[in-house]
């Protein structure tokens, strides 16, 4: 299935996520930047490989843009996503899918100064078919290893 023919892509796109799939979670962190450049570094899927050890490719089909698909990999896994709300600087949503899995993820950027900023994420995903152990705790261990993963790279030497 297509993540725009996804249900968690219909959640995407009125900014939600699935409250009722086996695992839910949320996280936020707070990263010494502006808004833009933390809301740059996770639209541009390109990023990503330096974000986290475990996402060996990303690559973009073009632009951050409502629809816009990208691809990557997470422990070896191929998954598919799409881009729902990007709204920059604010808000940017896209539902990933892969076989026998299927996650919504939101995430809103706050201005707290003129260099400070915060992510606010939450993220569901139903893969209980082929990944029973993830639940809210597996998830949120990995957003919370994925937000650090940002602020390491926009606060260090990976923004410039």
């Amino acid at each position: 299935m297509r993540p725009t023919e996804s249900p968690a892509y219909r959640q995407a796109l009125i900014g939600s996520v699935d409250a009722a799939a086996p695992a839910c979670a949320t996280g936020s962190i707070d990263i010494e930047a502006p808004r833009d450049a933390v809301w740059d570094t996770l639209a541009h899927v390109e990023n990503w490989p330096s974000l986290r050890d475990d996402i060996s490719k990303a690559v973009p089909s073009g632009p951050p843009a409502t629809g816009s698909g990208f691809t990557w990999h997470a422990g070896g896994v191929p998954v598919t996503s799409a881009f729902a709300l990007v709204e920059r600087a604010t808000r940017l949503t896209w539902a990933n899918t892969a076989p026998g899995m299927a996650m919504a993820c939101v995430y809103e950027f706050d201005e707290l100064g003129p260099a400070r900023a915060r992510i606010r994420c939450e993220e569901s995903m139903d893969a209980a078919a082929v990944a029973p152990h993830i639940d809210d705790g597996v998830l949120a261990d990995n957003i919370r290893t994925w937000l650090e993963g940002i602020k390491a790279y926009v606060e260090g030497a990976g923004s410039e």
